[in-house]
């Protein structure tokens, strides 16, 4: 049992490939880039300004250190506020406590001057809000 093939081809019946003479612009050698067009546009040519890259680095950390120090500032300008406020609110308080402790300590000296005060204020208030109405 012969199976030959009519077309099977060996390497003596290939047919020989045609090559185009390389073009000139063919010749030079080409670079091998490993890297993509992205990473181009991120970190720029630098040979082009060898001193460029020093000055954007020194730029970019004074930049950096100039937001660090407002940052800083500003923080220690909101922390100086809120202590002072802070401690406005507690000398409001202390002052709150003594007279609410004096008012008390008065009522317990004088019973009955308090009680007449009280029904003087009572009759003022009475009194205002009554001519409103007329």
């Amino acid at each position: 049992m012969d199976h030959t093939n009519s077309t099977s081809t060996t390497p003596s019946n290939k047919p020989a490939a045609t090559t185009a003479a390389p073009s000139p612009a063919d010749a030079s050698p080409k670079p091998a880039s490993t890297s993509s067009a992205a990473d181009n546009a991120a970190s720029p040519d630098t040979s082009k300004a060898p001193g460029a890259k020093p000055f954007v680095d020194n730029l970019l950390k004074r930049a950096t250190q100039g937001a660090h120090d407002a940052v800083d500032s500003v923080a220690a300008t909101v922390t100086s506020a809120v202590d002072g406020v802070q401690g406005g609110v507690d000398k409001v308080g202390d002052t709150r406590d003594e007279w609410i402790a004096s008012a008390r300590d008065a009522i317990r000296e004088h019973p009955f001057a308090a009680m007449a005060g009280a029904l003087l204020v009572g009759a003022a208030a009475l009194s205002l809000l009554s001519s409103r109405d007329r």
